[in-house]
């Protein structure tokens, strides 16, 4: 008698979650769609979903130097920019994040959790109500317009979260392995990187994953401090291109994908990581 209620209920709860997600990727599939079409075909009636002659001229036309708008906006500069803000915070946030994370798990200090949770609820504070200080200290600093400087300011906000995400995942790891490997002559350095990081490696990568994912996509704070085209990264490159476009979908289309390529690979391959590393000391953490 209650198996059917239950049926019921999960075939309810399903389509609901199917008409959410079609509500919602619908838009996103059409944008890509639209990237291998041409501006005829995308302005006939009536409107064709499906491509009928499939063309990658919208992503060439990015790449070329000798088209229209591979001259106004620098593809390949942009995507090295982003990806060395991205690579390079994420690489600061783990090495800190690791440090830090193993010092608030294994180590006994006055007010440790106090601390802890202050680096949780600091994020609440980031947002558009950080956006004029953080441009006034990075001016004072000399590093507006700078790669650098959004490499640092990245790292500093993305550290809070990485740290916290490793201390729970660390604080599960039983401490009777460290202390044998001590016991065996092992440093507590050592102990930590062949004893307790490999047995941490879900939160590693999801800290990682979750940084690279916000520092590639991040817009605010670099529309703010980048002014030089030659510091620009793609979320501006993309934003500036429907400005500059906002009729020929297919090109918006073709950037967007670009954009969203990164992101998609890293969820694809590193999903069950990512889901390991969040509830990684969920329960006691």
């Amino acid at each position: 008698m209650n198996e059917q209620p239950r049926t019921l209920y999960w075939i309810m709860l399903g389509l609901v979650g199917l008409v959410i997600s079609i509500y919602v990727l619908f838009p996103v599939f059409w944008l890509f769609l639209a990237s291998f079409k041409t501006q005829a075909e995308l302005a006939q009636l009536p409107i064709s979903f499906w491509p009928e002659a499939p063309t990658l001229e919208a992503y060439k036309a990015l790449f070329s130097p000798t088209h229209q708008k591979g001259q106004l906006l620098d593809w390949p500069q942009l995507i090295g920019n982003s990806f060395f803000i991205a690579v390079s915070s994420t690489v600061i946030v783990l090495i800190f994040g690791t440090l830090a994370g193993y010092a608030f798990a294994r180590l006994n200090f006055p007010g440790r959790d106090l601390i802890l949770g202050g680096l949780l609820i600091s994020r609440m504070f980031q947002g558009a109500a950080l956006l004029l200080p953080t441009y006034r200290l990075m001016s004072m600093l000399g590093l507006q317009d700078s790669l650098i400087g959004l490499v640092l300011l990245y790292s500093a906000f993305g550290l809070p979260f990485a740290t916290w995400i490793i201390a729970s995942s660390l604080r599960e790891i039983p401490r009777e392995l460290e202390e044998s490997a001590m016991m065996d002559g092992a440093s507590r350095l050592q102990s930590m990187v062949m004893v307790v990081l490999p047995l941490a490696t879900p939160a590693l990568i999801t800290a990682a994953m979750w940084h690279f994912v916000g520092a590639w996509s991040e817009f605010a704070f670099a529309s703010i401090l980048l002014e030089s085209n030659e510091h620009k990264t793609v979320t501006i490159g993309l934003a500036s291109f429907v400005e500059l476009f906002t009729l020929e979908f297919q090109y918006v289309g073709a950037a967007a994908t670009i954009v969203a390529l990164p992101i998609m690979l890293i969820f694809l391959f590193g999903q069950r990581y990512f889901t390991r590393g969040l509830l990684a000391g969920a329960v006691k953490g």
